[in-house]
């Protein structure tokens, strides 16, 4: 009945449109209370539904009695007379199903898809503008628009197509060895830091002796799931050179007989019967990041659950103190922990899907901040930061805060640990590390925010949630290490020479992805600000300030990105294998601003060619899933741009494509959005400067002293006293 009453809306007058709309709050109220019910939520009544409290615990548990000052400061953000009403955020389609996943083969390849996807927001934007027929654009597919979308009509991922090798594949065959060469380089180079699953030395050790032996004759037969192993390695390999290098000489399926050789050798039908072991599990998590490079994101989806099925089942997710385990041994096994640990929860924000690891059941260290080169040295050393505090403390799945100073712990202050422990240095170690501690926050903002146990929590709870996860993020910012600091870290001329300039982008990708995530849910109140535009003594509240931070931050990841759209840039020192979706995310982003906002045409101006710059880089692209999402996202921006009446430049369009310069594809020297760089209102940042063109065109100009941004003079406090700095 309410899909059929969201119908019926789109074809009403304006007063019937808010009957319905009212009507449809109350059919959701009633089906949420059912629901609650069937689950087993315990409610407490006190005479009205604006009363209701819920016992059961939630994702993040939020300290009312140590933060009401904290919320006292900011003010209302949210209508407090109303707890089940959060202004300018709606709550009704959390992770609630709209359409029959079941009705056809492309609906089940899409499967479900949840609110925190930028698929479903792009979805909320084409229902937003009310299209009815067809988003179509020149040279590009129709998307259909109707108020009934369905998800899978939307997706830009690649589920649908068929992985299917024509043919009989040889699962034992090799590339010639200088392919071999160049592939096992290309993944140990551009993936493993970010997905150390393997032992990088062991592994390339191990290929090494192989085909010096295959030269020499003398070759020992291979065991299967290590040559499984192998051929995911060149599978991932070969998709990133068929990405980066055009004149790649391998035939264009040559990572999908890769993978298929793999799946011929260890994923046949007896290997989920065999109990598991670490290869088996490698073998489930390459698997996982190849569907994922390939924009087979459910596929990924389904593998990497079954890898940390089998990781679990061997006791991966809690500390080993096995004493016939060596420190570096242990190490490994943590890693490779880790490692789907971060998959996983990169493949839940794409789809919206929750995570399957419970966090209170792990109690795993962190990594080692240090190179397997200084494990392999000091093994002793690694032994001891593992049997140490400052290991346990510092898991993001423990009960504390993730970011507690690991090196102002007890056990070091009485020396027991060395202080060098909780002071990393910027190598590939102290990179992951920063990778899944910055993974465990984003996690945290997703079920606290994004749930369907959301709907049953107070704005005060959502508010202060916000508020202490933007902490969380601005704590993880400051404690990286220097050389991988993004924001603080000096740009110039040099550095094409500075060996972390690509670690630093990928956080950058990373932590901005969970900034949008964090301030995302506030972005609808820009159409409260839009309808009270000429009331300009009403004061921008909280969740406009949100809204404000999220668009900066979008803004803020296209400017990650040269002007010109140079694909070889962004494979070399960017996130190539989520690349596509850190650009829908920022664009859905923008698109809803746009369709929120009531800015000047000035405002949209801007809003556009940010718009149009992530247009041109996806079209620039040399890939299958990058070409939907381009057709999809020139769509969108066709529907808000005929309606605001902002230009279409013919370059868009796919048949007009520019030349890509051959030039130097080094990095331009990065904007800092002061929004972006901004967690929460009420507490004084300081930030780096602006220029005064990019000053002028942000919506709250007042507040721009010589470059620098600073909250208004109102909410401006004195926070930094309380902290105790």
């Amino acid at each position: 009945m309410a899909g059929l009453l969201r119908k019926l809306r789109g074809f009403a007058d304006e007063e019937d449109s808010a009957r319905i709309g009212e009507l449809l709050q109350t059919v959701s109220y009633a089906l949420w209370l059912l629901f609650c019910a069937l689950q087993g939520f315990n409610f407490a009544y006190t005479g009205a539904k604006e009363d209701m409290v819920e016992d059961r615990q939630t994702a993040i548990v939020s300290n009312t009695n140590t933060n009401n000052e904290v919320l006292n400061s900011i003010g209302t953000a949210f209508d407090y007379k109303s707890p089940g009403r959060l202004q300018g955020w709606n709550t009704e389609s959390l992770d609630l199903l709209d359409e029959n996943l079941h009705e056809n083969e492309r609906s089940r390849a899409t499967g479900f898809v949840g609110q925190n996807s930028d698929v479903q927001w792009l979805r909320s934007f084409l229902l937003l503008e009310r299209i009815d027929g067809d988003v179509t654009s020149e040279g590009g597919s129709p998307f259909r628009a109707t108020h009934n979308e369905q998800v899978s009509a939307v997706t830009y991922y690649l589920d649908h197509e068929s992985i299917r090798i024509e043919g009989q594949v040889d699962p034992y065959g090799f590339p010639a060895v200088d392919v071999v060469e160049q592939l096992l380089s290309t993944y140990m180079e551009k993936v493993h830091d970010s997905f150390p699953i393997l032992p990088r030395k062991l592994f390339e050790n191990q290929c090494r002796n192989y085909f010096d032996s295959l030269r020499h004759g003398s070759a020992p037969r291979l065991n299967i799931k290590w040559q499984a192993i192998l051929n995911l390695v060149f599978a991932i390999g070969a998709k990133y050179l068929r990405l980066f290098k055009t004149s790649w000489r391998a035939d264009e399926q040559d990572h999908m007989i890769y993978r298929a050789r793999a799946q011929a050798l260890a994923l046949n039908r007896s290997a989920l019967e065999q109990h598991p072991d670490l290869p088996q599990i490698q073998v489930m998590g390459l698997l996982a990041f190849y569907y994922l490079s390939i924009g087979q994101v459910s596929r990924a989806w389904t593998a990497v659950g079954v890898a940390l099925r089998f990781a679990m089942a061997l006791g991966l997710h809690v500390r080993n103190e096995d004493r016939s385990a060596s420190g570096s041994k242990r190490e490994v096994l943590i890693r490779v922990w880790w490692s789907l640990y971060h998959l996983e929860r990169q493949i839940g924000i794409m789809t919206g899907r929750p995570s399957m690891i419970v966090e209170q059941c792990c109690s795993v260290p962190l990594p080692a901040p240090f190179s397997e080169q200084q494990i392999l040295k000091n093994a002793h050393l690694v032994d001891a930061l593992q049997g140490s505090a400052v290991a346990s403390t510092a898991s993001p799945v423990a009960r504390g805060h993730p970011f507690v100073d690991s090196h102002t712990s007890s056990d070091t202050d009485s020396g027991k640990v060395p202080p060098h422990f909780g002071v990393a240095e910027a190598n590939a170690g102290s990179y992951f590390r920063a990778v899944v501690q910055l993974c465990a926050i984003t996690q945290n903002i997703t079920e606290s925010l994004y749930t369907a146990g959301t709907r049953v929590r107070s704005p005060d709870e959502l508010h202060q949630d916000i508020v202490q996860l933007g902490q969380r993020l601005d704590d993880w910012l400051t404690k990286l290490p220097r050389d991988l600091n993004f924001q603080t870290h000096p740009h110039g001329s040099m550095a094409m020479q500075d060996p972390l300039l690509r670690e630093r982008r990928l956080l950058a990708f990373q932590f901005y992805s969970a900034k949008i995530l964090l301030t995302r849910p506030c972005l609808g109140s820009l159409e409260e600000a839009a309808k009270h535009a000429e009331e300009t003594a009403i004061p921008v509240d909280f969740s406009q300030r949100m809204a404000d931070i999220c668009i900066e931050t979008a803004k803020a990841v296209v400017d990650l990105l040269p002007n010109q759209p140079q694909p070889r840039f962004v494979y070399e020192y960017g996130p190539w294998w989520t690349i596509v979706h850190n650009l829908t995310q920022a664009l859905a982003v923008l698109l809803l601003a746009l369709s929120y906002s009531s800015k000047s045409p000035q405002g949209n101006a801007v809003l556009a060619g940010y718009c149009r710059k992530i247009i041109r880089w996806l079209r620039s692209l040399n890939d299958p899933l990058a070409n939907r999402a381009y057709r999809l996202a020139l769509g969108c921006f066709e529907v808000i741009a005929k309606r605001l009446s902002l230009p279409i430049p013919g370059e868009l369009f796919m048949g007009s494509v520019p030349p890509v310069p051959s030039g130097d594809c080094s990095p331009e020297s990065q904007i800092v959005h002061p929004g972006a760089s901004l967690s929460v209102p009420n507490v004084f940042y300081n930030h780096a400067r602006v220029t005064d063109k990019l000053s002028a065109s942000l919506p709250y100009n007042s507040s721009i002293i010589n470059g620098m941004y600073l909250p208004p003079a109102d909410v401006q406090t004195s926070y930094q006293h309380r902290r105790g700095t």
